[in-house]
């Protein structure tokens, strides 16, 4: 677990006068302790074991406590450290105060001093594990343990070389001097036992905070066992190499609060986390074979023997641990109903395999989807289609060969990745068209089995890709094909996506804040007058390689990464604005624009169309939106609400691309649109087809009696606009009446009193001018727009 943040008055720890003192105790400490280490002939200088000594014991403390007093970060386990430091600190210049001159025999025991020297140890303990469970919040059984086998390893060591020597040597006095001189080396061991525990539970993170801590905690045990064997020897003097020592403890227990961590330390991971109790473990073992040749105190032999206990608990959890995390990894892998693998599974597996794909052979990505699950789900139960995967699962699992990968990509969808040494697209298709029918036999899902139909789609790495994402993909593109033409197998044809390949997408979602979208403007122009009556707002992308990109293949690709609504919002926006703007000039212009069925059934978009309607301030009914008439295969009661919504806030509506399919009358009837536009393949035929002209004159009548004009796009041709105004048009739009232009170019087209139309040639594919006569296609800014 990370470390918790810290307070913002950690920061004071990185102060300078913070750092100048930090830096001024540690130097006063290291003098002192090397002065120890010097040999003066045996004339020591007398200063440095009284007033310089307790001047740096005073100033340690006082950096102790400074920590505590300032920073709120771990206060409670901060002020039990400094505390039992000047506890220590108090003692000892107690001690030098009255018994410095005096002869050993002649000292109390116990003392004032010796309180305050045991002092130290209970609130290093209760510091040492406040702090610990400060930085890991939650520990785990394994941590307990490590914690457990590393803290009666090094008792057991350090009761070993220690503790038999010093309990002989302190008993045999009264009773308050031998519990005093007990309490020492008992003390020593206990908090070296918590020190190792305490690194332990914080998983021996490299953090100098633990280690400094750690190591000023050893070099007090290491002190103090000197000095008590110094004392059964008669051979301690002051400023000797001890007192440096203990010196040192407490320094580096000192400057370990002090230290200003801007990140979080990482904690050892892997084998070297589990190395630690394993040495610890051996160090206990040692212990025990060293007491079969000599005797040792029966404390060191119970740490020790406790140590090895704790150890086999620890490695009988490790086992179970591994086993589990096994499972886990197996469960994280597998796909619950069908039994293959999932998405991870391939995610890892086709990298390694494109990469190590030999010479000559082939790498075909088969996505497998059963059809019609959804509608299988709602008849007969989400029970049953559960069923149908789960048997599909386990016929591939027994079809397929041992080093095939299959993987259920989610839905019902199953991906099939198998290396082919040598095929052809034609044969690789043809072995899959067999495994399907494999997989496709009745299913018992239910009353009765059910017959299952399979769609695939193939690709084949590295003649179609070389990449994970881009063999995929085009897997994906081809399946889609197969779906839209009921065929069985497909495989991923290249020319299928055109210049627009899947490479374009990553650039699309940078396309708005790149500012690459540009809105141009047709338009739609009224037949007996020939004056525009509105302009249809189109979107276009101009990509910095690519070029242009026109607005429907541009909606297909804003549609296969989420962007539609986004893009219809950009649209929106800037023709409402360019709108306003020319309504300001005086040119009574509506604006249209197209949005999609998702657009339709936005919930939020009638709400955001009147926000921006009242922000450029333009009459509602200004704005027609166009909408594909795919809108009428949708739930009627769902669109009619949806689109009852628009029409409330005074927006037209307009049903686009009428004609491409077979609609309903019927629903057109029911749908609370303003105007009908007929699509150019409905309307194109009538001019060399009587039956054909028949047909579009009886959709205009029907438009015309429910009140809605109809417009034609796509008007090429004089022939054309001439027949869709016998059949009673109300107007057109396309390249005969104008082509699409930017917004400079618009302003420029209104403001020209003489605006010359474009004919479009079809035999060439050019343009030509023709100079606007009285009954031309201008419009006069004063004229009011017809209705």
């Amino acid at each position: 677990m990370a470390d918790p943040a810290p307070d913002t008055d950690l920061t004071v720890l990185g102060s300078p006068v913070y750092r100048a003192a930090k830096i001024s105790v540690g130097t006063l400490g290291v003098a002192y302790a090397l002065s120890t280490l010097i040999p003066f002939d045996g004339q020591r200088p007398a200063f440095l074991d009284t007033w310089f000594y307790s001047a740096v014991l005073v100033a340690t403390s006082l950096l102790a406590l400074a920590r505590p007093i300032l920073v709120r970060h771990n206060r409670p386990a901060w002020t039990c450290v400094g505390a039992g430091i000047a506890s220590w600190a108090a003692g000892d210049i107690y001690w030098s105060a009255n018994f410095a001159s005096a002869e050993a025999s002649e000292i109390p025991v116990p003392s004032l001093a010796d309180v305050f020297y045991v002092g130290l140890y209970p609130l290093a303990y209760v510091g040492f594990i406040v702090l610990a469970r400060a930085t890991v919040r939650r520990l785990p059984a394994s941590v307990w343990l490590d914690g457990v086998v590393t803290s009666l390893a090094v008792g057991a060591v350090f009761s070993a070389v220690t503790l038999t020597d010093l309990l002989s040597s302190s008993t045999g006095g009264a009773l308050g001097e031998t519990v005093t001189n007990l309490s020492y080396p008992i003390g020593d061991l206990v908090l070296m036992v918590v020190a190792v525990a305490a690194l332990a539970m914080v998983r021996w993170r490299t953090d100098p905070v633990w280690w400094l801590l750690g190591l000023g905690a050893a070099a007090f045990a290491v002190a103090d066992t000197a000095y008590l064997f110094g004392l059964a020897g008669d051979t301690y003097e002051d400023g000797t190499w001890i007192d440096g020592t203990w010196m040192i403890g407490l320094v580096l227990m000192a400057l370990a609060g002090s230290l200003f961590r801007r990140r979080p330390v990482d904690e050892v991971k892997g084998f070297a986390a589990l190395l630690v109790p394993i040495l610890f473990s051996l160090c206990a073992l040692a212990v025990l074979i060293v007491g079969t040749l000599v005797p040792l105190h029966p404390v060191s032999i119970v740490m020790a023997s406790g140590c090895l206990v704790a150890a086999g608990v620890r490695t009988a959890l490790t086992f179970e641990q591994t086993r589990e995390l096994t499972r886990t990894r197996v469960e994280a892998a597998t796909d619950e109903l069908s039994g293959l693998g999932n998405r991870r599974v391939l995610d890892s597996a086709l990298p390694g395999m494109l990469g190590s794909l030999p010479p000559g052979a082939a790498l075909p990505l088969t996505i497998v989807s059963v059809d019609h699950l959804r509608e299988m789900n709602r008849t007969l139960g989400y029970t049953a289609g559960d069923m149908i995967l789960h048997t599909v699962g386990s016929r591939l699992r027994a079809a397929l060969p041992g080093d095939a990968v299959a993987v259920r990509l989610g839905g019902a969808e199953i991906a099939i990745l198998r290396t082919v040494a040598a095929g052809t697209p034609e044969s690789i298709g043809r072995d899959t068209a067999l495994l399907l029918r494999s997989l496709g036999g009745p299913v018992t899902a239910g009353p009765v089995p059910v017959q299952i139909e399979l769609s695939a789609g193939v690709a084949i790495a590295p003649g179609h890709a070389t990449s994970s994402a881009e063999l995929i993909h085009c897997a994906a593109d081809a399946l889609h094909e197969a779906k839209a033409n009921r065929s069985e197998v497909e495989i991923y044809d290249p020319s299928l996506r055109g210049d627009l390949s899947s490479h374009l997408l990553p650039d699309l979602l940078r396309a708005v804040e790149n500012e690459q979208l540009f809105v141009y403007y047709q338009p739609k122009v009224e037949l007996t007058t020939r004056r525009p009556v509105a302009l249809e707002a189109l979107l276009r992308w101009r990509h910095p390689v690519y070029g242009w990109i026109e607005a429907e293949p541009l909606q297909r690709l804003a549609a296969q990464v989420g962007l539609t609504r986004q893009l219809t919002r950009v649209l929106l926006l800037s023709a409402m604005q360019s709108c306003a703007t020319w309504r300001r000039k005086g040119y009574d212009l509506g604006v249209a624009a197209d949005i999609s069925v998702a657009d339709v059934l936005d919930s939020h978009l009638p709400y955001d169309v009147a926000k921006m309607i009242n922000k450029v301030g333009m009459p509602p009914a200004a704005l027609t939106l166009e909408i594909a008439e795919e809108v009428l295969l949708v739930d009627a009661r769902r669109t009619a609400t949806a689109l009852g919504q628009f029409r409330h806030f005074g927006v037209r509506l307009c049903l686009d691309h009428y004609g491409r399919s077979a609609p309903s009358l019927t629903r057109l009837r029911s749908m609370p649109v303003d105007e009908l536009k007929l699509d150019p393949s409905f309307v194109e035929p009538m001019v060399n087809s009587t039956q054909d002209a028949v047909v579009v004159r009886s959709t205009v009548e029907l438009a015309r009696s429910l009140g809605m004009p109809t417009i034609v796009e796509g008007v090429a041709s004089p022939d054309l606009r001439d027949a869709v105004a016998l059949a009673g048009c109300f107007g057109v739009q396309g390249g005969l009446s104008g082509e699409p232009m930017s917004a400079d170019s618009l302003q420029s087209w209104l403001a020209s009193p003489h605006r010359v139309p474009v004919e479009y040639q079809p035999a060439t594919g050019q343009h030509h001018h023709t100079q606007a006569g009285p009954g031309g296609w201008g419009v006069d800014p004063a004229a009011g727009r017809h209705r």
